[in-house]
């Protein structure tokens, strides 16, 4: 051991420690929509869900919400009813729309007045008179049956699903649960020890739901970052001994990706929830027993540069990310291992990895049958890629069970907390967002309920102009006015009075002299919770998104999660054509400049996309999914292929053997990562884990067996091309 090894060796452990107390200092993040664009993130609210026990009175549930008053940061979840059917009694005729004027018409016809009043008498005078004498004296003409989707307009005061509470809350149809909204800085946990103090005395259970409590549980997840880590250098001293069968080349090696690592570790820091599987990734590939030339970390390195084209923020930090850190390891390597190896001293006698079995010949009829077979991997894989299970970027799984469980209960009760949209109407005050929101409403409204199932809008209380002049006109040519003296002459002409429908008769003449402006609606009973409605990019209107996955027009302006979770559905394969042809011509590029011979780089670029579509086959047969999440692992397989054809053609090109067990040797660092998360407790890294392992499969037994084979091919058509043009 000399000084000349020694002061670079302290120096880059020196480098190593820096490095990773800065990516410590940094902390770790919760990354749960890394996949989602900054537009499409979701408000961040907290939902907690109040159930009452088995056994407990329903009238429990009212006194236990009661309870959570003192709670800060409430806000409704749906318009308050009473207030919202008192505005819509009110103005029963203007807030139809113009195309149902033709058949309000024939509801004030005489002969249908007639049957009408004759209907509403023979109910009243039934002994279940109670239970509807009140909505025949806000409605006796049944208006509110002209036009469907007029429930559905108030969302959870449609006739199926949960009801709204006086707050505002969301109220179970069995009656046994409620949802409270809260919108506050503090975190999930917090908001629910707060409200379980509440309650001590109630006989409720509490559970959270929201984006604040998936962020909480990811963050919790981290805490197995370490043991994952540690698991990961433990599998890779092993698969190391057996390759350099000696310890100082492994503790080399280790300690020279240990500041590539770490540098990784401080780019992309805080550390997030998919940070970590694509970090173990880079470590496996950098710890490869064979010393990479500079082809191999150009192409190593440029393996995820294509998820710059795509529109997922964690992928594209990790595609400039990963290019660094790659380069990093392949400098370190080349440079920082030999001194570490002196430093430690070189061990007595090294040995070649494993045995060196004789070469096979390369000859046209073997290579004829493996470009059948590879025609037939991209066949089963373009297939494949229309029929695979596809892995939405939201929500991301989480293996936190008590989550899970209160999701389900959510999905089940009240709605999917991934798939709320908001539509922001803007407008510089709330009359101008309220008059925009009133002429968006319609658009939304012609989605119900094939893929929107309900919609929370504050513009289905507001009629803007010109729209609101079109139907005053509209109904003044009715002659409204003549039709309800009709009305009352009809009733008492029946043996009622008048005045016990009073209510609808006022509010239809007071409606045409104070129609449901937007104006008059912020002044109205709504007029605070419209207020509240308006923030600083404008009034707020909440989709709840049907389950079925297609996408929504591009018209509308809809953010969330699960409105770009569908668009992503119907374009991620052809995204991942795009991408997969952008890493190939990269890696045919880099291939090209190397060795100077197209022939090689093409043949390179088809074993790489070649072994992309066995991957795609594998996870369909093995009904794994495939999307976004697992983009970063099919480009890996593409560069991975690529590497192992390079090796494979230069040592036939040597005179090495064609399978040799020192070059497959280099598969094992990856698969030690694979194995690594596989062992995770996260869904997201065991997913990641599985499909690195298929991939490694796929990009050693294409690249390595099959790439020298198609090589032979083109080397052999350019050769006839070139005869043929001499």
């Amino acid at each position: 051991m000399s000084d000349r090894s020694t002061l670079p060796a302290l120096a880059w452990l020196a480098v190593c420690a820096a490095l990773g107390l800065i990516a410590t200092a940094r902390g770790t993040e919760a990354q749960v929509w890394g996949l989602i664009p900054a537009v499409h993130r979701p408000v961040i609210e907290i939902d907690l869900r109040v159930h009452l026990d088995d056994g407990a009175p329903d009238e429990a549930l009212e006194a236990a919400v009661a309870s959570l008053e003192p709670l800060a940061g409430r806000c409704p979840l749906a318009p308050p009813p009473a207030e919202a059917r008192r505005w819509l009694d009110a103005h029963a005729l203007s807030l139809l729309p113009r195309e149902y004027h033709s058949a309000l018409a024939d509801r004030l016809a005489p002969e249908a007045l007639r049957t009408a009043i004759a209907g509403a008498r023979a109910r009243l005078a039934s002994p279940f008179a109670g239970l509807v004498g009140d909505d025949l004296r806000r409605d006796p003409l049944r208006l509110a049956e002209l036009a469907p989707q007029l429930a559905g307009r108030l969302g959870f005061l449609a006739a199926a699903g949960p009801e709204a509470s006086v707050r505002g809350d969301l109220v179970a149809p069995d009656g046994r649960s409620a949802l409270l909204c809260f919108q506050t800085s503090g975190s999930a946990e917090a908001l629910r020890a707060d409200a379980a103090a509440l309650v001590a005395a109630q006989p409720v259970s509490l559970a959270v739901v929201g984006a604040a409590a998936r962020d909480d549980a990811a963050a919790a997840a981290l805490t197995a970052a370490p043991r994952v880590l540690t698991t990961l250098a433990a599998a890779l001293t092993l698969v190391l001994a057996l390759a350099f069968r000696s310890v100082r080349p492994v503790v080399a090696l280790l300690l020279a990706i240990l500041g590539p690592a770490a540098l990784l570790a401080a780019l992309v820091a805080p550390l997030g929830l998919l940070d970590l599987p694509l970090l173990a990734l880079a470590v496996g590939i950098s710890a490869a027993p064979a010393r990479p030339d500079w082809t191999v970390t150009a192409l190593t390195a440029l393996a995820l540069t294509p998820l710059l084209l795509t529109p997922y923020p964690a992928w594209q930090t990790w595609g400039l990310a990963w290019a660094a850190g790659l380069a990093a390891a392949g400098l370190a390597r080349r440079l920082v291992q030999p001194a570490l190896a002196a430093w430690l001293g070189k061990p007595a006698a090294e040995r070649a990895p494993f045995g060196r079995p004789d070469p096979p010949p390369l000859r046209l009829r073997v290579a004829l049958p493996a470009a059948a077979a590879c025609a037939v991997v991209l066949s089963l894989g373009a297939w494949s890629s229309r029929h695979v299970r596809f892995d939405s970027p939201s929500p991301l799984p989480l293996a936190d069970p008590e989550l899970t469980a209160a999701e389900a209960a959510a999905r089940t009760e009240f709605f999917r907390p991934e798939d709320v949209a908001v539509l922001h109407s803007r407008g510089a005050t709330p009359e101008e967002a309220l008059a925009r929101a009133a002429e968006e409403l319609p658009a939304l409204l012609s989605l119900v309920p094939s893929q929107i199932q309900r919609v929370d809008g504050p513009g289905a209380f507001a009629v803007a102009e010109p729209e609101l002049k079109a139907r005053l006109d509209g109904l003044l040519a009715l002659d409204i006015r003549g039709r309800l003296e009709l009305l009352r002459a009809t009733i008492a002409e029946f043996g009622m009075r008048p005045d016990a429908f009073g209510e609808f008769i006022r509010a239809a003449g007071d409606d045409l002299r104070d129609p449901p402006s937007p104006e008059a609606a912020l002044a109205g009973p709504l007029g605070p919770w419209l207020t509240s409605k308006f923030g600083p990019d404008g009034m707020v209107t909440r989709a709840y998104l049907a389950s079925e996955p297609g996408a929504l027009p591009a018209g509308l302006d809809l953010r969330g999660p699960g409105v770009f979770a569908r668009a992503e559905h119907d374009r991620f394969s052809a995204r991942a054509g795009a991408v997969a042809a952008a890493g190939a011509w990269l890696s045919a590029l880099v291939v090209w400049l190397a060795t100077r011979r197209l022939a090689l780089a093409l043949a390179l670029a088809l074993a790489a996309i070649v072994a992309q579509c066995g991957l795609l086959v594998l996870l369909h047969l093995l009904h794994r999914s495939f999307g976004p999440l697992t983009l970063p692992v099919f480009l890996l397989a593409g560069s991975a292929a690529v590497v192992a054809g390079l090796r494979a053609v230069r040592a036939l090109a040597a005179g090495r053997p064609w399978i040799d067990p020192g070059r497959l040797a280099n598969a094992l660092g990856p698969l030690a990562a694979a194995l690594a998360l596989l062992a995770a407790p996260e869904p997201v890294w065991r997913s990641l884990g599985i499909a690195a392992g298929l991939a490694v499969l796929c990009a050693h037994g294409v690249g390595g067996l099959v790439g020298p084979l198609l090589y032979a091919l083109t080397s052999r058509a350019a050769e006839r091309f070139d005869r043929r043009r001499e």
